[in-house]
């Protein structure tokens, strides 16, 4: 099992033909959210799950999706002054 979780993490561990992925699904699954994910990876992915480059470019296009959408969750304003009001009492609590 991987420590970056995503959807698309998700995907590749669940459709997995060999065991011994959990390094590289972890690296794939980082690398696609923070650069993209290159047709050659999508191949190499493809090979990986015994599935199509279609199949992963439209796995990794849910979750990025998905992921968009708590991010503009997690940004909003309100939510915003919450965290840091949160985070104050916190630090009020952690001084003696």
């Amino acid at each position: 099992m991987t420590r970056f979780h995503s959807g698309f993490t998700r995907w590749i561990e669940r459709r997995l033909l060999c065991e011994d992925a959990d390094g590289l699904t972890e690296a794939i699954g980082f690398l696609a959210r923070t650069q993209g994910l290159s047709p050659d990876v999508a191949d190499q992915v493809a090979a990986m799950t015994g599935t199509s480059a279609g199949d992963v470019i439209a796995a990794y296009r849910a979750d990025n999706t998905a992921w968009a959408g708590t991010q503009a969750t997690f940004d909003r304003p309100d939510l915003t002054a919450l965290d840091a009001h949160l985070d104050a009492v916190a630090s009020c609590h952690d001084q003696p």
